[in-house]
């Protein structure tokens, strides 16, 4: 745009009203062009060339047929873009360029399929067809059939790569799920879904329209009807509830039940899901994705988001061998055998467990009343004693603590090691049983980051969070902007710092340094490390120091207080509308506090640590600034009642036991988990709700780091923070001189205790000189400076050099 709106002085000013550009060479040209077009015409003025005309005129409808318009079409294409100069990427344009020259010869070779009644200035295309000689050889030989079929798959192959790609991986999807059924008729119908899905990716290219993602059976959908009303499959008990049990499962040692009839468990075992088909991209992306990448590049100040190829491709689920619809009529004749009535009406598989849906049935109470005649007298059965019948009294439904209180029978009954029930499912009128599988699925990050919901999340908020996968598959996603803060606990190796890497990594896929910035306390000096390099860090370097960690937290508090103030000039409430202000020329980057261990603070210093983070997470949610803590001991002295308080949304991994949980929750369930990334998911607007996490591996981080710090965002990384840090512990220090000279006596006595030892660091110069831990840093920069200490390395001290300044070490 800079290009068109510069100014020319001298004879071209006139040019710059022309819409083609202005420099002589191109002026030349066009003149040139105008001239031999004038002589042209005066030519075909001046001789009588009507037979010439009519002649070439009837051999090029017989040739090219209605192929003319294409060729017209594309001559005027490459005039305009040649007028237009357009500046874009070779390569981009040259793709662009072949791929619409294969999408004209696949519409010529079509044209040539149909031969039409139609005449054009004598030319009949019933005997040419519609396309031409050329038309109809490109569909009556096989040369060229083949020549017209692969013009098109590289038309389609360059001018929508993505959308290509989703056709052939649903279609290749398709194919495989039809060789591994067993049945003909199976097969047919998954071959028929994948050319449907095949097809509707095809007419989402053509007609431009946006469509609905429609896959296949939802993972853990009820499964097809067989029996009932309703048409939905309901286990019900083979024995009548509170019947002897001689022929129930697992209780006792008694044998196990014969398995139900094959045709039942034919239509009830839910086969594998079908995978769901990518929706097809934005029509933006259509059109031109060249442009519209140019155009989000420009909104983000130059910077580039990775490409979702960085992160790792979804994995196939593992062929499962539990049978589902066994275990369901295993559930239900279990709770028969105790005296409760209660159908299997859903199951839903998930990634990690397997969830059963149990609608309690009903309690009914029978009495015993004589038979008698019209004359009322009683009637004698053939025993010679009274006749009576059975009469229902009342009919109650099962209580719900009747099914929890057989928690522990149906683990031993399904061989589970280990069993939750959720009582009721939220929104449901179902109880859900969750059984382990036996083998889990890994659900990646790349595979809930492509998934409807979350780009619909991620379109409205750039701290989109990518979660896990429920226990019915779906995809689990949150807005950290709405938390607006998150507290983690779990024991260790439950998944706790998997899922903080899942949360950075989410973020700096989706997000520039000048839209979020991290600022990242790592106790365990080695967690968060990895992150060091990224220009998101608001600081220069992830805090590692304890004695930096309250520091840290003073120096977001005041950025805090000072977004506050610039919030109070413009009049704004909060982060979103003073960046939408039209005064504002710098926009506010979001801040996420990271802490991976909260148990480690609050050892060192609890009571400034809990005011700093209770401040913060009561005001800090205005001014775009979020907090994301985690712990491995959720106990009473670490999670506080006034943390819990500010911290509504909770993740729990697994937990030693239910006193944990309820600490994290406040109520039980955390201890049933089977860890490795089963957590309870628990927002501010719902229970708890159970979640597969995503796993990242050291890998994905460490390639998206690399892209991060090219050389090529070098120049735009955006200032660091590091004044605010650096007056928060001048101030922790007491707002002492820091500042070191040469005559200083602190400077004297670091070299005398130099001179004394062989090996030196800030902490220890802390504790022996009692000075601040700015001030120890300095002095150990001055004694580099004199050659005295040796260069830093990392986690470790400085090595004692100058032996005759310092002397002998002890």
């Amino acid at each position: 745009m800079a290009a068109r709106s510069r100014t020319r002085s001298g004879p071209t000013r006139g040019w710059q009203r022309l819409p083609f550009p202005t420099s002589p060479l191109i002026r030349v040209e066009v003149i040139g062009a105008l001239l031999v077009a004038a002589v042209v015409a005066a030519v075909l003025w001046i001789v009588d060339v009507g037979a010439i005309v009519s002649a070439v005129r009837t051999w090029l409808l017989e040739t090219f047929g209605l192929g003319l318009a294409i060729v017209a079409a594309a001559i005027a294409a490459a005039g305009v873009a040649v007028v237009r100069h357009r500046r874009g990427k070779p390569q981009r344009f040259g793709t662009r360029t072949l791929g619409y020259a294969a999408l004209c010869v696949f519409v010529w070779g079509a044209l040539g399929l149909n031969s039409a009644d139609w005449t054009a200035a004598g030319v009949e295309f019933r005997e040419v067809t519609l396309g031409g000689a050329i038309g109809r050889a490109l569909v009556s030989s096989y040369l060229g059939a083949l020549v017209w079929i692969v013009s098109l798959g590289a038309a389609l192959g360059l001018l929508a790569p993505r959308l290509t790609m989703a056709a052939l991986r649903a279609l290749g999807r398709g194919l495989a799920y039809a060789w591994a059924e067993r049945w003909p008729h199976r097969a047919l119908a998954a071959l028929g879904r994948a050319l449907a899905v095949a097809a509707r990716t095809l007419v989402s290219l053509f007609q431009r329209t946006r469509h609905a993602g429609e896959g296949g059976p939802v993972i853990g959908a009820p499964a097809p009807a067989v029996s009932g009303a309703t048409g939905a499959i309901v286990y019900r008990p083979r024995i009548a509830p509170g019947a002897p049990h001689s022929d129930v499962v697992g209780i006792g040692g008694v044998a196990a039940p014969e398995p139900p009839p094959a045709i039942e468990a034919e239509a009830v075992a839910p086969s594998e899901p079908e995978p769901e088909p990518e929706p097809p991209p934005d029509e933006a992306d259509e059109l031109d994705e060249g442009e519209a990448a140019g155009a989000a590049t420009a909104d983000r100040g130059g910077w580039q988001l990775p490409p979702i190829e960085l992160l790792q491709e979804p994995k196939p689920s593992s062929d499962r061998k539990h049978d589902n619809a066994a275990r369901a009529q295993l559930i239900v004749d279990t709770l028969a055998s105790f005296g409760v009535d209660a159908s299997v009406v859903e199951i839903n598989e998930g990634p990690t467990v397997t969830q059963f849906g149990v609608e309690p049935g009903w309690e009914v109470r029978y009495k015993e009343v004589a038979l008698k005649d019209a004359d009322g007298k009683a009637v004698m059965g053939p025993d010679g004693r009274p006749a009576k019948e059975r009469v229902e009294t009342a009919r109650t439904r099962v209580r719900v603590n009747k099914l929890t209180a057989l928690q522990n029978d149906l683990a031993l009954a399904l061989a589970a090691p280990s069993l939750r029930i959720e009582a009721p499912v939220p929104g449901r009128a179902i109880v859900g049983i969750e059984v382990p599988n036996e083998t889990a699925t890994v659900v990646t990050l790349r595979t809930v980051m492509e998934s409807r919901p979350f780009r619909d999340m991620s379109s409205r908020g750039k701290l989109a969070i990518a979660l896990g996968k429920s226990v019915s598959g779906q995809p689990v996603v949150a807005n950290l902007a709405k938390m607006p803060h998150l507290l983690i606990a779990g024991a260790t190796g439950s998944g706790k710092s998997v899922c903080l890497n899942a949360i950075v990594t989410n973020l700096i896929t989706n997000a520039t340094p000048d839209e979020v910035r991290f600022v990242m306390v790592d106790p365990k000096r080695v967690e968060l490390k990895p992150y060091s390099r990224l220009p998101h860090l608001a600081f220069s370097e992830v805090v590692v120091d304890m004695d930096k960690v309250v520091g840290t937290l003073q120096a977001v508090v005041a950025e805090m207080d000072a977004r506050y103030k610039k919030f109070t000039e413009l009049a704004v409430r909060n982060v979103e509308a003073y960046n939408r202000h039209p005064r504002v020329l710098k926009k506010l980057p979001y801040w996420v506090l990271i802490i991976d261990e909260l148990a480690d603070l609050m050892m060192v210093a609890p009571f400034e640590v809990e005011k700093l983070l209770c401040r913060l997470a009561q005001l800090a949610r205005a001014t775009g600034i979020h907090l994301v803590v985690a712990t491995q001991r959720p106990s009473v002295d670490v999670v506080t009642g006034l943390i819990k308080a500010n911290f509504p949304t909770r993740i729990a991994f697994a937990v030693t036991s239910s006193t944990d949980s309820r600490t994290v929750l406040d109520r039980g369930g955390a201890e049933k988990l089977l860890g490795q990334g089963d957590m309870l998911y628990q927002p501010t607007d719902a229970g708890p709700r159970r979640v597969q996490g995503v796993y990242v591996s050291d890998a994905e981080v460490e390639r998206l780091v690399e892209f991060w710090c090219d050389e090529r965002f070098h120049d735009m990384r955006p200032e660091k923070a590091d004044d605010l840090l650096e007056d928060a512990l001048v101030a922790r220090n007491g707002g002492g001189d820091i500042d070191v000279e040469d005559d200083d006596p602190a400077l004297r006595a670091a070299r005398d205790l130099a001179a004394r030892h062989k090996r030196l660091s800030p902490s220890l110069l802390q504790r022996r000189l009692n000075v601040g831990h700015v001030k120890a840093e300095r002095l150990i920069a001055a004694l580099a400076e004199e050659g005295v200490v040796g260069p830093r390395l990392e986690g470790e001290s400085r090595e004692v050099l100058a032996a005759a300044t310092a002397g002998e070490g002890n």
